[in-house]
């Protein structure tokens, strides 16, 4: 009860960030007290002050309007592209483990190919090929992901199909569409959630190092792994001009990578036999 207590006070906690985070994105343009983009020469590399809480960077924007919105080229577009990777992957999942046959075979077989490859040199291929921008970083995450989470989705559907109450709805001649949504999809979901909350972290990481090397989002858009790479040349004399964009994306990939951690604890039936 005690491991419980603490994964329940975690995931609230972690929630609550995240929620936090998400607010603040949404309202960046009514709560950021400058321009992300305004370049004022004259404050450059500017200290903390009550103007400037947390300063301005090398072209005198103000760090902490920058993080706002960064926080909608991080952290939305990782999420965005999740929201995808989880669509395309679970359909595909669903459909290669509950009609098995030749189609099963043909889109296994596809999966193993696109798993074989190192997913970041894979990332850099399709980005290199694409070209440069934040829309083909997305898709190369896409690309590279679906596969994974369709052969998970895939074995929880076969784990599932041979549960009792799933035989009867087939025996009884119940809609396939009925079986998947009714049964099969809420049965997976917990597992999806675990998988998604973990990978959620890795995308906004995969986002923020592509930006870093100037392959992900452009300047002059806010964004945290791009305002890394501004700073990166003055890092001996101005330090704090990368501790903040590195502490914003610290915190939110913890936060997803605890809450992940906690709920499959929580979801996870074999620990609840153990208690």
């Amino acid at each position: 009860m005690t491991k419980q207590l603490i994964n329940n006070k975690t995931v609230l906690i972690c929630l609550i960030i995240i929620t936090t985070i998400v607010i603040l994105g949404i309202l960046a343009p009514y709560i950021a007290p400058y321009d992300p983009n305004k370049v004022r020469i004259v404050r450059k590399y500017a200290a903390m002050s009550s103007q400037h809480w947390l300063g301005c960077d090398h072209l005198g924007r103000d760090i902490l309007s920058r993080l706002l919105y960064g926080i909608r080229s991080t952290l939305f577009l990782s999420l965005l592209t999740m929201i995808i990777t989880i669509v395309v992957g679970s359909l595909i999942g669903l459909i290669s483990g509950y009609q098995r046959g030749k189609l099963d075979e043909c889109i296994m077989r596809l999966c193993d190919i696109m798993l074989s490859f190192p997913s970041q040199v894979m990332i850099l291929a399709i980005v290199g090929v694409l070209g440069v921008g934040i829309e083909n970083v997305i898709i190369a995450n896409i690309v590279v992901k679906w596969a994974w989470y369709s052969r998970m989705i895939r074995s929880s559907v076969i784990k599932y199909s041979r549960k009792n109450y799933i035989l009867f709805s087939r025996a009884i001649g119940a809609p396939h569409s009925f079986i998947i949504c009714r049964h099969l999809l809420p049965n997976v979901m917990s597992e999806l959630v675990v998988l998604a909350t973990l990978d959620t972290g890795w995308v906004i990481l995969n986002i923020s190092a592509l930006s870093f090397i100037g392959l992900g989002v452009q300047a002059p858009t806010a964004e945290w792994g791009l305002m890394l790479s501004e700073a990166k040349n003055v890092m001996t004399q101005h330090p704090m001009q990368m501790v903040y964009p590195g502490i914003a994306i610290l915190i939110v990939v913890a936060a997803f990578n605890m809450l992940g951690d906690c709920l499959r604890d929580i979801l996870d039936p074999k620990d609840k036999k153990h208690e």
